[in-house]
C-alpha cells in the first residue's frame, strides 16, 4: 500500500476538521437557519437540513399538497404544491407556474431561501398556482408500478426519459388539477435541458406551454469551465462501475451527507473553507460578493438527491460529441432503437415555445459562448438577459443575497406579461450590446471532427492524465498514463454491457474494480483548480485573492479528499445502506395529502 505523508499543516487542519465534527454533536452551532426561527439546540441544524420541501413550506406559513403522477413507463413522481397565498388567498392568475430542478437536486431547491428570497413561494404570493417538480429516481420519485429502486429495470433511464415521459405526465395531471389550458414553465439548469429535450421530441405538447424561463440554460457544453468537464471521458467507465455497484442509482440523498451537510457545512471555519470554496464555488463558480453563505448547510443536507448513473453520462455525451442529441448505446442497440449507429440530434429550431434565457457571466457550467450558441437556434425567443453581476454563478440563480434584484424581479415582470390571456408572441426583444460580449478566457478541450471524435491532448487544456483521452464514436474511451484503461466494445457489443475495464500501472485493483471519483480528483486536482478558477473581472486585487484562493483551495481539498476517505471507510457502508433502505418511502403516505401550516411539525 502507498504510504502518504502530509505536511504539517495539512495535519493541522484534518486535526481541525475532526476536532470540529466531534464538537458539532455536543455544542450549539452558530448558523442561524433562516427559514426557522426554532431555538438552538445541538441537533437544531441537522433537523433543519433534514426537512422536507413540505416541511419547509409549512414552516413558513404557506399551505402544502404532495401529489403523485405516473408516467407512460410506470414511474411514480411526487409534485409539490403551493396552491394559496401566505394568506390563504387562493390563484388569481391566469395559469399555473410549474418549476423543474437542477441536476441531482430537488424540489428542496426552489424554497430552501424562505419566502424572502424563494421565487416559487413569492409567486404564490403573487397569485399564481405553484407547482414543483422532482424528476424520476431522485428523493421524492422513488417509486414504479412494478419495479423497486433497488432494482437494475429501475434505473434504466436517461434525460431523454426525464423529458419525454415526466414532463408530459407532470403537464397533463397539472393542467387537469387546475382546469388551465397552459403553464408557465420555470427551469434552472438540467430543468432547461430537459425541457427542450420534451419540447423537440413531444411537439403536441408544445401549445400547452405558455411560456419558459430557463435558468442557467444547458443543451451545449462546449466552452464549459466547470471541472465536470474532466469527468466526461470517465463517465462510461462511472457508468459501467455504477451498474455494478449499486444497479445504477448513483448520489442518492443519505444520512452521511446530512451529518456531514450539519456539521462540517455547519461550523463557520469549514463552512467557508469546505463547503463554500471547495464544493460549490469549485464546481459552480467563485461569487466572493452576494452568494448566501447561510444557506449553505441547507444546500448540502438536500443535495445531491440521486438519479441513474445514464444521466450524468448522457450529459458527458452531450459534451464529447458536441451535439445535443440523445443518449448513445453503442452502435448495435442504437441500430435496434433509432435506425442509425449515431443516436439523432435534438431539434431545437422546432420549438415554437417563447422562451427567456437568464445566463451569468461566471457561470462555469452554463458558459455565454454556449448559451449565446443556445440562443441562436430557438426561433421564438422572447430574452436573453445576462445577470447584472459579473461574478454571477451557476447556484446564484437560486442563493444569491441579490436574488430578487437580479432573477426573481424580472422572471415577474416576464410572468406579469404573458400571463395576460390576450398576450401573443410578437417576436424576439431587440439584441442587447451585452448579449453580445466577446466573452474571453475560454478553454478548449481539443478538436471535435464530424465522425464525433474528441482528442483531448496533453499539449492543451487537459484532463492531466500526462497521455492522451480518446472518447470517440464508437464508445471506447482510452486513458494512457504510464499503463492503460480501457473501456472499449468489442465489434457488435453495447457499452453498457461491456466488462472490459482494464488498469495499468497508475489504475485500479484487479477483477474488475474501478477507481473512484475521489482518485481522480486527487491525481489532478492542481490542473483542474486551476481551470475552474474565475478570471478577474473589476477589482484590481482580484486575480491576486483568486491565486491565494488557488493555492489554498489545492490544499483544503487535498486533505478534504483524505478526511472523506477515511469517514467513508469506516462510517460510510452502513449509514448509506440504511438511508437509501428507507429514503424512498420516508416522505410518502398517501396518494395526495393536503397540508395547512397549522400542520407544520413542532420544533
Amino acid at each position: 500500500m502507498k504510504t502518504v505523508s502530509y505536511s504539517p499543516f495539512n495535519r493541522f487542519f484534518r486535526y481541525i476538521l475532526f476536532v470540529g465534527l466531534q464538537l458539532s454533536f455536543t455544542t450549539v452551532s452558530q448558523t442561524t437557519d433562516i427559514t426557522t426561527e426554532t431555538s438552538s439546540y445541538p441537533w437544531n441544524i441537522y433537523k433543519n437540513v433534514s426537512l422536507s420541501t413540505v416541511e419547509i413550506i409549512k414552516i413558513n406559513g404557506y399551505a402544502a399538497e404532495t401529489h403523485h403522477v405516473i408516467t407512460e413507463d410506470g414511474y411514480i413522481l411526487e409534485l409539490h404544491r403551493i396552491s394559496s397565498s401566505k394568506s390563504g388567498q387562493k390563484p388569481t392568475k391566469n395559469f399555473p407556474v410549474f418549476f423543474h430542478h437542477a441536476f441531482l437536486s430537488s424540489s428542496a431547491g426552489w424554497v430552501l431561501g424562505g419566502a424572502n428570497t424563494s421565487l416559487s413561494m413569492q409567486l404564490a404570493d403573487d397569485g399564481y398556482d405553484v407547482w414543483l417538480a422532482n424528476s424520476r429516481g431522485n428523493t421524492y420519485s422513488r417509486k414504479h408500478v412494478s419495479l423497486n429502486y433497488k432494482q437494475k429495470a429501475y434505473w434504466n433511464f436517461s434525460l431523454h426519459e426525464i423529458g419525454t415521459y415526466d414532463l408530459p405526465a407532470a403537464f397533463d395531471h397539472i393542467l387537469m388539477k387546475t382546469n388551465a389550458s397552459q403553464l408557465h414553465y420555470i427551469g434552472y439548469s438540467m430543468g432547461t435541458t430537459v425541457f427542450y429535450i420534451m419540447a423537440s421530441e413531444r411537439p403536441e405538447y408544445q401549445s400547452k406551454i405558455r411560456s419558459q424561463i430557463s435558468l442557467a440554460p444547458v443543451a451545449y457544453f462546449s466552452h464549459t469551465r466547470s471541472p465536470i468537464k474532466y469527468i466526461a471521458p470517465y463517465a462510461k467507465m462511472m457508468n459501467i462501475a455504477y451498474q455494478r455497484i449499486s444497479n445504477g442509482m448513483v448520489m442518492p440523498q443519505t444520512t452521511m451527507k446530512m451529518i456531514f451537510a450539519s456539521t462540517v457545512c455547519g461550523g463557520k471555519m469549514t463552512q467557508k473553507l469546505i463547503c463554500q470554496r471547495g464544493i460549490i464555488f469549485f464546481i459552480s463558480g467563485s461569487d466572493p460578493q452576494y452568494f448566501n453563505t447561510k444557506l449553505i448547510p441547507l444546500i448540502m443536507g438536500h443535495y445531491p438527491s440521486g438519479t441513474s448513473s445514464m444521466v450524468p453520462e448522457h450529459f458527458a455525451q452531450i459534451k464529447l460529441k458536441d451535439v445535443f442529441g440523445r443518449y448513445d448505446y453503442g452502435p448495435v442497440t442504437n441500430l435496434e432503437r433509432y435506425n442509425s449507429t449515431e443516436p439523432p440530434a435534438y431539434d431545437l429550431t422546432s420549438i415554437r415555445v417563447p422562451i427567456t434565457l437568464m445566463y451569468g457571466k461566471n457561470d462555469l457550467v452554463a458558459d455565454v459562448q454556449d448559451v449565446m450558441r443556445l440562443k441562436s437556434q430557438l426561433p421564438r425567443l422572447m430574452d436573453a438577459v445576462m445577470i447584472d453581476n459579473p461574478y454571477c454563478n451557476h447556484v446564484d440563480f437560486l442563493w444569491s443575497l441579490k436574488v430578487n434584484e437580479h432573477v426573481n424581479d424580472p422572471i415577474k415582470e416576464t410572468l406579469r406579461k404573458t400571463d395576460d390571456v390576450n398576450w401573443k408572441y410578437s417576436g424576439p426583444n431587440p439584441p442587447k450590446l451585452k448579449d453580445v460580449l466577446d466573452i474571453g478566457g475560454n478553454v478548449s478541450d481539443g478538436s471535435i471532427g464530424s465522425s464525433g471524435y474528441v482528442n483531448i491532448s496533453s499539449s492543451a487544456a487537459n484532463v492531466g492524465v500526462n497521455g492522451i483521452v480518446d472518447a470517440n464514436a464508437n464508445g471506447n474511451v482510452s486513458i494512457d498514463d504510464g499503463g492503460h484503461f480501457n473501456v472499449s466494445n468489442s465489434a457488435g457489443d453495447d457499452v453498457g454491457n461491456s466488462s472490459n475495464v482494464d488498469f495499468g500501472s497508475g489504475g485500479a485493483t484487479s477483477g474488475g474494480d474501478v477507481p473512484s471519483d475521489l482518485d481522480y480528483f486527487a491525481k489532478n486536482l492542481r490542473r483542474i483548480i486551476a481551470d475552474a478558477m474565475p478570471k478577474s473581472m473589476d477589482r484590481d486585487d482580484d486575480a491576486a485573492v483568486f491565486e491565494r484562493e488557488q493555492a489554498l483551495q489545492e490544499t483544503l481539498l487535498a486533505d478534504a479528499i483524505e478526511f472523506v476517505r477515511s469517514v467513508q471507510k469506516k462510517y460510510g457502508p452502513a449509514l448509506d445502506w440504511k438511508k437509501s433502505s428507507t429514503s424512498a418511502t420516508h416522505h410518502r403516505n398517501a396518494e395526495q395529502v393536503v397540508a395547512s401550516p397549522k400542520d407544520a411539525p413542532a420544533r
